[in-house]
């Protein structure tokens, strides 16, 4: 295919970058994300996307290393916009949860979701999937460390 080709569909390298990684999350299960925002108790929102997530970048690991890389050498390409998503998702999840069980705090809400933003990233998954853990023991380890951050019960 000719790089002209690529540019009239995608307009840029960002653009083609923008379809591939819409075209994984679609295959890596994103379209299960309203199921978080839908459940009436927000900790089994919670729990649902951290399930989404580590689903997702295990179903996609190869291309979204690659991918990664690729945003590391071109700046242009970074992924920054899809990490305010997720945390946007975050926030709206505490703010039901603190509605709900008063917790986490308001003056403690930027710090949860800062850190759930991080149990919650490919980063994370590709840590703690090492040394043979599958997805759903890396759902086990996150859920349960994000319910120690918000300090919950378990569920």
């Amino acid at each position: 295919m000719a790089r002209m080709t690529v540019y009239n569909q995608f307009k840029s390298k960002r653009g083609l970058v923008e379809a591939i990684s819409d075209d994984l999350a679609m295959r890596g299960g994103i379209n299960r994300l309203p199921e978080a925002f839908k459940t009436e108790d927000a900790q089994a929102g919670l729990s649902i996307l951290v399930d989404v997530f580590v689903r997702l970048w295990e179903s996609e690991l190869l291309v979204v290393r690659r991918l990664r890389a690729l945003s590391t050498l071109d700046p242009e390409l970074g992924h920054e916009d899809r990490n305010q998503r997720r945390r946007h998702a975050i926030v709206v999840l505490l703010n039901k949860l603190a509605a709900q069980r008063g917790t986490p705090r308001l003056e403690d809400l930027e710090t949860s979701a800062d850190l759930i933003l991080v149990l919650t990233s490919f980063d994370a998954f590709e840590t703690l999937s090492g040394g043979g853990r599958d997805a759903s023991d890396v759902v086990r380890i996150v859920t349960a460390a994000m319910r120690q951050v918000l300090g919950l019960p378990d569920q």
